[in-house]
């Protein structure tokens, strides 16, 4: 499933863009985890789920092979102990030796110890390993004609003792065999095992965290589709590559999206057909203004003081309409963008000339070094309303324009634009750049203006590929920075 951006689309007006982006940033969060995303919680899902049933096998892999051994190990004891009885029998009924000559030729492995016990008389073929070692409840069993066998503790460790019965009264065998070397195994088994689980842990989660990447890339398409849009690219859709789980949700998206276009150009276009529509009687009132302005000596003081106010409403009605209608077509999608090369800290310093010779206020410009020549990608005609529109926010919001600095990077220029005024709180630094945006409690609340000259900043640095901040000016009031794209002359 890919998101296809096949045609330059209408911007995303700044209320659309705030709701549409709202859902995918919470405030107050940091940054999330790996783990924390979806990806990290189904590679541990997944990497729990294995170790569980890696530990269920494991268990039951220890109690077969357990099982296995110890019943091996304890015929192998009952086959031995058995022969080992019979030939005693027959040594001592036919050969006439004494009974430690007979256990003393008995072949034994390596550990074990044979006793022969006749009428409570016991022999033994060990210093250590006797009597005292057979439990009682065993040898009272062996004694009542049962062949029995039961692990016991001796000063040796832990034996297995087999007793057969012999036919004589109160007449027995017994042998006991040392269990070491099944211990030995056990705990090598037991580590094995363990080992195994443990250095598992690592490798699934390296498995699944593999594993989960493609199975989940359809929703990082879908996330950066998303984003597309939030960022103002109307015209992406998905397309689900043939997946059928995949098909209703790209549908559903790409229905979403184009009902938004759809009514986003619309409202574009109602936008702009109204604010064209208006400069029609603004032009006529402006040429009524001139006529009676012609004409202004002749008037009363009272009549010319409200013509001065007429005049001035009337233009700012005209600033407001030219706004309205530059966004307007910028949502409904004429771009008209013209990327050139530009030198910035030449731009920068016309337009202060611009101002110098309209008699409005300037500031001094600081170029750093190596900026003098700094060349950005830019439409000219969108900049210079960019930094004019930069300079008149700090004449009407800011107690007049303080400095502005050129500066420059490896890969890109910036204009820092600083005014003397209050200050823009941190959490209203997202909202003024928004359509017809007043900070609360500010000199924003006091001065004129709609409030669409930082919108329009926005938007032109946008398109040209940029970004606009805003950040505390270092002396005071608020420092407004551009930052652009840059690149040499060819």
């Amino acid at each position: 499933m890919t998101a296809t951006q096949d045609r330059p689309g209408p911007t995303l007006p700044a209320d659309a863009e705030e709701a549409v982006a709202r859902p995918a940033v919470e405030e107050g969060r940091g940054p999330v985890g790996p783990l924390r995303t979806l990806r990290g919680r189904a590679t541990l899902a997944f990497t729990a789920v294995t170790t569980v049933l890696c530990a269920i096998l494991v268990v039951a892999v220890w109690v077969a092979v357990s099982q296995y051994l110890l019943v091996q190990r304890e015929r192998a004891t009952l086959v031995q102990a058995t022969d080992n009885a019979r030939q005693v029998q027959r040594a001592l009924g036919t050969e006439g030796l004494t009974v430690p000559q007979v256990l003393a030729q008995l072949p034994r492995e390596s550990g074990s110890v044979s006793l022969y016990v006749d009428d409570g008389e016991w022999v033994t073929t060990s210093l250590l390993i006797g009597r005292d070692d057979v439990p009682g409840s065993l040898a009272e069993r062996v004694l009542d004609g049962t062949a029995a066998r039961q692990r016991i503790q001796t000063s040796e460790g832990t034996m297995m003792a087999v007793g057969i019965p012999l036919a004589g009264l109160d007449e027995a065998y017994f042998e006991i065999f040392p269990l070491e070397e099944l211990d030995r195994t056990y705990r090598v088994l037991a580590a094995v095992l363990s080992i195994s689980v443990a250095g598992l842990i690592p490798l699934l989660l390296i498995v699944g965290w593999w594993v989960t990447g493609p199975a989940l890339r359809p929703l990082n398409r879908i996330a950066s589709a998303a984003e597309a849009i939030a960022g103002g690219d109307l015209t992406t859709r998905i397309d689900p590559r043939g997946d059928p789980s995949l098909v209703p949700i790209a549908s559903s998206f790409n229905h979403t999206a184009a009902a938004l276009e759809t009514r986003v150009r619309t409202d574009a276009r109602f936008a702009a057909d109204v604010s064209h529509e208006l400069r029609t009687p603004l032009t006529a009132m402006l040429g009524a203004l001139d006529l009676v302005e012609s004409a202004a000596e002749e008037l009363p003081d009272e009549a010319q003081e409200g013509l001065s106010v007429l005049r001035s409403e009337v233009l700012g009605f005209e600033r407001l309409v030219a706004d309205l209608l530059e966004i307007s077509r910028s949502d409904a999608g004429n771009a008209d963008l013209v990327l050139e090369e530009v030198r910035l800290a030449a731009l920068v310093e016309e337009a202060l000339l611009r101002r110098r010779l309209a008699g409005r206020q300037t500031a001094r410009l600081r170029v750093d070094t190596g900026a003098e020549d700094a060349v950005i990608h830019a439409d000219k005609r969108r900049l210079e309303r960019v930094l004019g529109n930069l300079m008149d926010n700090a004449d009407k919001h800011g107690d007049g324009l303080t400095g502005i600095t050129v500066t420059c990077s490896d890969t890109s220029a910036c204009v820092l634009v600083d005014d003397d005024g209050p200050g823009i709180p941190e959490g209203e630094r997202s909202r003024v750049f928004d359509r017809f945006a007043r900070g609360s409690g500010s000199i924003r609340t006091r001065t004129e203006g709609a409030g669409l000259g930082l919108a329009l900043v926005a938007r032109h640095v946008r398109a040209m590929g940029g970004t606009v901040t805003v950040t505390d000016n270092p002396s005071g009031g608020a420092r407004f920075v551009v930052e652009l794209p840059a690149g040499p002359i060819r």
